[in-house]
């Protein structure tokens, strides 16, 4: 009974991983503190070796010394660094593929694979199939994730069109369901719906509405395929309406090189891009070719399906992305750019753009969404809940 009640009136999780094989979640009551010692922080920005003091779920306050009168739990951070919680804002969390036929289907993502990386915060997404999976499942999905300890939100829709939804409105997803931060939508992809451009922007238009009714910065995630016309569509709307370049998310960004140079294009008139990871820290060659890197985020696209076909259009090859690719990744352009560079692409820049207000940073009234790592290895993965 002691530890049904502690379950649901927790407001942190800290998940302490002893190898990369096995962790454990410890859960702690509302009325305990949590006081991290001595260690190096960054926020992303290098800021140092502090002490760091969470309270209700938040960090309280960031200083060189922090002592307290009375008995709390202490982490000693020597030799250590703590920074935010990666996001993820690209995952396929009901599992993705089925492009094979029904044997091909990917699995759910687990609680436990996310917080492995590191990751704090997902976005779930649907992919191809739109039909066998629903914005229902995917919704019930982040409501467990979440309770597991995840903060996890969803996009509405799929790659197809009209919109796969929640209420039977594309715009009542958005205004009425907090999770839902926007809509998905596949272009220049041979399993695409091939909007028209009337459509895209009518799409759009919607989408504005709904976010600025919901006070939210919704969006259109838009899955890029490989095919020739790349992002010309929506370089024509935003020609000719009045639509932010903000509400357009193009991701798979680096699929080929014609769609390279028109996602940096989109980055030079202010747009936002995502780049899809492969662990190989591959993204950094792209990177450093882009002058607004504020405007980059990178997602692992995690339990959606790769695929290669053959000329007749039959699938030759399909296999299902691990989450720990960002993880991976991260590591990657971290021991190439140092924390202070690497970080925001997983963390602040993703916040940014998605309107989180208070992850994505350590700083001081932030949420305590932190992971502590000892070389490249993660040693706690805290999480408010």
């Amino acid at each position: 009974m002691h530890l049904s009640f502690i379950f649901f009136f927790k407001l942190s999780v800290e998940i302490n991983i002893t190898s990369p094989e096995f962790y454990y979640i410890i859960i702690f009551e509302v009325t305990r503190m949590k006081l991290i010692k001595n260690i190096q922080i960054y926020a992303p920005k290098n800021l140092g070796v502090k002490d760091v003091l969470i309270s209700d779920s938040k960090i309280e306050k960031i200083d060189d010394h922090i002592e307290i009168s009375y008995p709390i739990e202490t982490i000693d951070g020597t030799g250590c660094i703590l920074t935010p919680g990666l996001i993820d804002r690209h995952v396929h969390i009901t599992g993705g593929g089925g492009e094979a036929g029904f044997v091909s289907r990917a699995r759910p993502i687990d609680v436990q694979e996310i917080l492995d990386a590191g990751i704090t915060t997902v976005i779930g997404l649907l992919g191809t199939d739109g039909y066998t999976r629903s914005t229902k499942e995917l919704f019930a999905k982040a409501k467990e994730l979440t309770q597991k300890g995840v903060h996890t939100f969803i996009l509405t829709g799929s790659y197809a069109y009209p919109s796969n939804t929640l209420t039977n409105s594309m715009e009542d997803d958005i205004v009425f369901i907090d999770s839902i931060l926007g809509v998905k939508l596949a272009l220049s992809d041979h399993r695409s719906s091939h909007v028209t451009e009337e459509e895209l922007t009518r799409l759009a238009s919607r989408i504005r509405t709904a976010s600025l009714i919901a006070g939210k910065q919704a969006n259109l995630t838009i899955h890029m395929g490989d095919e020739k016309q790349a992002l010309e569509l929506v370089f024509n709307i935003l020609k000719k309406a009045d639509i932010p370049i903000s509400l357009f998310q193009p991701t798979h960004c680096t699929r080929n090189p014609h769609l390279f140079e028109q996602a940096i294009r989109f980055t030079e008139m202010g747009g936002t891009i995502d780049i899809t990871c492969d662990g190989n820290g591959k993204t950094l060659n792209y990177i450093r070719k882009i002058k607004n890197t504020e405007k980059v985020t990178i997602s692992s696209d995690a339990q959606g399906s790769w695929s290669t076909y053959n000329e007749d259009g039959s699938v030759k090859e399909i296999g299902i992305t691990p989450i720990s690719n960002l993880r991976n990744e991260f590591i990657h352009l971290k021991n190439e750019l140092g924390y202070e560079n690497a970080l925001p692409f997983f963390t602040k820049n993703v916040a940014n753009v998605l309107g989180f207000q208070h992850t994505g940073q350590v700083k001081e009234g932030f949420d305590c969404d932190l992971v502590i790592w000892k070389e490249d290895q993660i040693q706690k993965v805290i999480v408010k809940k």
